[in-house]
């Protein structure tokens, strides 16, 4: 097959090798800033849900078996660390080298299509892409569902098609779907491919049966891990995976205004050049043979994810536009012809430094002050609730609070928080949440944001829990002086009586002494001067710290 016969710019061999060392050295450039941003960028809340359910494996705590291969991947993360900020830091690395493996099936897969050097400036404006820069590497599933995508629509592109190469490509997706239900979003890229791979075969129908057997290979591999990782969870039954697929898919495709529209705009200016090549890409697929064609929109198809998908969040981008990047080699190519590629190169390397330098200050000490409090507050792992799970070695008791998750919490009715208070001890509610999101801190400080959950939520957190230090809430209650409170106790457990004496149904307890309690009515009475009251613990400490001060979070 003739490559960009049509648009490629004739080069000698030195000025075509001097292009690749150029492109190379970008490369290079790029990928120490990378490193650079995963050890240093504000760790996502996203981060430390996936950390938390690492975490919760090795605890021997429940999950579902899809999309959660990861935590056997990294179960030896949790004891590598001091801190869970420090595990994810750990845990970035190697989703960076996932990053620049699929940085080289980019390129991989653009060699189908162009020479080297453009295929290694394809490589370049998929790793400098704006997105990828900021979030190609984080801990998330998603760098591993990229780089098994990645790598089979490489071997459906390049390799022969031997039993081996059949094997290795199925495999791939079928690992890859297993990391992440995205995967399917993937389906158009090789359907493509398949097709390109198939017609330069004649559309041979033994080579017909080859290029079939890679799906097959795929399903065999997702079905016989599946099996596996569930029985390591003691979930591995077919119903429950169909059943949480079916949640799964239900909640996460759309049809309508992209939520996230404004996420696509913003990847369009930090990505010039990937826009400007995935543009000109689609303006002249119609000078295209048939068949390359067809694999180009193919590869090109996963863009359609934008109109379909929930969630279309930055850090989905990198994953998405792998593929797309790679068909848009030939608009790289077409661009090239016209300004030169040396230039291409050049702004492309220098749009990715760019995103570096105005990134922004990094919130991670004050996360990891966070995580330090609470091990300096308890002694052993108590139950809690919180906005992402920010401390890993506890019990996390509700679910992960991003919109999404508070609006099936909202459509579930009243009635949540309590439920899981009269079947679990929870005696800690962290409000370390993002400001501009619905979250925990506006339920106990009464702001704006608790009109996003119901009435009896709010009132029994409040109830429930009282203000310790910085973000820490414990179970308790403060009376004022010379009051007197009837108080529903949903937290079992030891309290310690503060700020002076107590009556506590009609039993006088001094100050510091402990008292052991049990869900129940309890009558408060404080008869001294100053408030006084009772909290969960037995003569808890805070930290000899400073409060971090907030933000503790970035956006994306």
């Amino acid at each position: 097959m003739s490559r960009m016969d049509a648009i490629e710019v004739p080069l000698t061999n030195t000025t075509a090798k001097d292009h690749s060392r150029l492109a190379i050295i970008a490369l290079a450039v790029i990928a120490v800033l990378q490193v650079l941003f995963a050890l240093d960028r504000t760790i996502n809340w996203d981060e430390f849900y996936f950390y938390g359910q690492i975490a919760d494996f090795t605890q021997g705590e429940a999950l579902k078996p899809l999309q959660t291969l990861h935590v056997q991947l990294f179960a030896w993360l949790p004891g590598s660390a001091t801190t869970g900020v420090d595990g994810i830091v750990i845990g970035r690395l190697v989703m960076l080298a996932c990053a620049f493996a699929t940085a080289g099936c980019v390129a991989l897969i653009a060699g189908k299509f162009a020479r080297r050097e453009y295929a290694l400036t394809a490589a370049l404006v998929w790793l400098a892409a704006g997105f990828t820069m900021q979030h190609g590497w984080s801990f998330r599933t998603d760098p591993l569902a990229a780089i098994g995508v990645a790598a089979s629509l490489a071997v459906l592109a390049r390799a022969r098609l031997s039993p081996l190469w059949i094997v290795l490509g199925g495999a791939l997706i079928g690992v890859a779907g297993m990391f992440s239900l995205k995967a399917i979003l993937f389906a158009p890229a090789f359907a493509g491919l398949a097709w390109l791979r198939w017609s330069e075969a004649r559309f041979s129908t033994g080579y017909a049966m080859r290029i079939a057997a890679i799906p097959l290979a795929g399903i065999a591999t997702f079905a016989a891990l599946y099996l596996w990782h569930g029985s390591a969870l003691g979930n591995g039954d077919a119903s429950t995976g169909t059943a949480y697929a079916s949640s799964v898919g239900g909640d996460m495709l759309f049809a309508g205004w992209p939520i996230y529209l404004h996420f696509a705009i913003k990847a369009a200016i930090l990505s010039i050049a990937a826009l400007g090549a995935i543009i000109v890409t689609i303006s002249t697929l119609g000078t295209r043979r048939r068949d390359e064609a067809i694999a180009l929109v193919g590869l090109i198809a996963p863009l359609a994810a934008l109109l379909i998908y929930r969630n279309t969040l930055p850090y989905f981008y990198p994953m998405m536009l792998a593929p797309v990047i790679a068909a848009s080699v030939v608009g790289i190519a077409a661009i090239a012809e016209r300004y030169g590629l040396r230039l291409f190169i050049l702004y492309t390397a220098i749009s990715g430094c760019v995103v570096w330098i105005v990134d922004g200050s990094s919130r991670q000490d004050e996360q990891r002050e966070i995580q330090l409090a609470a091990d300096a507050i308890f002694d052993e792992p108590v139950g809690y609730f919180d906005f992402p799970d920010m401390l890993p070695q506890h019990r996390k008791a509700n679910g992960f609070l991003t919109s999404w998750g508070i609006e099936s919490l909202y459509r579930g009715g009243p009635g949540y928080y309590r439920a899981i208070l009269e079947n679990e001890t929870v005696p800690l509610v962290l409000t370390a949440d993002p400001e501009q999101n619905a979250n925990l801190l506006a339920i106990m400080e009464e702001g704006e944001n608790q009109r996003f959950f119901h009435a009896e939520e709010r009132d029994v957190l409040r109830a429930t829990y009282r203000h310790f230090w910085g973000p820490f809430w414990l179970a308790g209650r403060e009376v004022a002086a010379g009051h007197s409170e009837r108080v529903e106790v949903l937290v079992p457990g030891p309290y310690t009586v503060t700020g002076g004496p107590i009556l506590i149904d009609g039993n006088e307890r001094p100050q510091g002494m402990v008292i052991t309690l049990r869900r129940g009515f309890i009558e408060l009475a404080n008869p001294g001067e100053a408030p006084a009251g009772i909290i969960w613990g037995e003569r808890l400490e805070r930290p000899d710290m400073p409060v971090p001060e907030r933000p503790y979070w970035r956006g994306f």
